[in-house]
C-alpha cells in the first residue's frame, strides 16, 4: 500500500515502513468508525530522532465507546513495542471542545501534522491568543514548581538531575513556540531555531536552554560532577525567562 505521506517528511526508512505498515492496518480495520488518522508530534515536526522520539498519532472517530476503546488497546498492544504511542482517540465534538480548553497542545498540532489517512481534522482550527498566552504562562510556572519539586525528591542525585532536566527542557519546548506565536514571531521553525532566536524574538539567552536540548539530543553528556552546575544554571535562566514571560504579559504583548 503506497502511504501518502508529506514530501518534507524526514524519518528513517525503517520508521517509515512501521508508519505505513499502521496505517495499512487502520484502514483495514477502523474505516468505517474512522473519519481522520494524523500524525502529530517530532516525527511530523521534522525533530525525530532514531531511539529517542516516538510516533504520535491522533485518530478521529465518528463514535466512542468501551468497545471502540477495547480495540485500540489491542492496537497499542501489537505496535506499542514499534514506538508508536497509544493513539489519541477524539470525535469532532472533542476536538471541538478541546480547542478552547487545551490551546497550547492544539498550536503544535495544527501547525506541524500530517494526514495519514481521512479528513484533516484541523482544517478550519483557529487558536485565540489570550487564551494561549494564559496557558503558556500557567504551564511555565508549573514546569518550574516541577523543576524544584523533583529535584528534592531525588535528593540531588545525578540520575535524577539528568532526567528532570529532561523533562523540562521538553516541556518548555511548546510553551515557547506558543508564546512566539502570541507574539507574532515564527513559531513553527524546528526546536533548535527556536530556541536559538530567542535573542531576539523575546531578548532572552538561551545558552543553558541548548545546552540541556543538545543532552536531550545526545550531542553532549557533562561529567557526574558537571550535571549539578547543570541544574543550578538551568533552575535559574527558567527562573529568569518566566520572569521575562510575565513582564511581556504586563506589557500586554501576549
Amino acid at each position: 500500500m503506497s502511504v501518502p505521506f508529506s514530501p518534507s517528511l524526514d524519518l528513517p526508512e525503517d520508521i517509515q515502513d512501521v508508519l505505513a505498515r499502521y496505517v495499512e492496518q487502520i484502514h483495514q480495520q477502523w474505516s468505517a468508525d474512522m473519519s481522520g488518522l494524523v500524525l502529530f508530534g517530532s516525527a511530523a515536526r521534522g525533530d525525530f530522532m532514531t531511539g529517542r522520539s516516538n510516533l504520535n498519532v491522533l485518530l478521529v472517530v465518528r463514535s466512542l465507546s468501551v468497545e471502540v476503546l477495547q480495540r485500540a488497546g489491542q492496537l497499542h498492544r501489537q505496535w506499542g513495542p514499534q514506538h508508536i504511542i497509544a493513539p489519541l482517540l477524539m470525535t469532532d465534538e472533542d476536538l471541538n471542545r478541546s480547542t478552547r480548553l487545551f490551546p497550547l497542545e492544539f498550536l503544535q498540532m495544527t501547525q506541524h501534522h500530517v494526514v495519514l489517512a481521512g479528513q484533516d481534522p484541523f482544517g478550519e482550527t483557529t487558536i485565540d491568543p489570550a487564551s494561549l498566552g494564559w496557558q503558556c504562562e500557567h504551564e511555565l510556572m508549573a514546569n518550574l514548581l516541577r523543576v524544584r519539586q523533583r529535584f528534592i525528591e531525588g535528593e540531588g542525585r545525578i540520575e535524577a538531575i539528568q532526567a528532570l532536566l529532561i523533562l523540562s527542557i521538553t516541556a518548555v519546548l511548546p510553551c515557547i513556540r506558543g508564546l512566539l506565536y502570541c507574539l507574532g514571531q515564527p513559531s513553527q521553525e524546528k526546536d533548535l531555531n527556536i530556541l536559538e532566536k530567542l535573542p531576539t524574538t523575546v531578548q532572552f539567552d538561551p545558552t543553558i536552554f541548548l545546552d540541556i536540548f543538545n543532552m536531550k539530543r545526545g550531542l553532549s553528556s557533562p561529567g557526574s560532577l558537571e550535571w549539578p552546575k547543570a541544574y543550578a544554571r538551568y533552575l535559574q535562566s527558567l527562573e529568569l525567562f518566566m520572569e521575562r514571560i510575565q513582564q511581556i504579559r504586563q506589557e500586554g504583548r501576549v
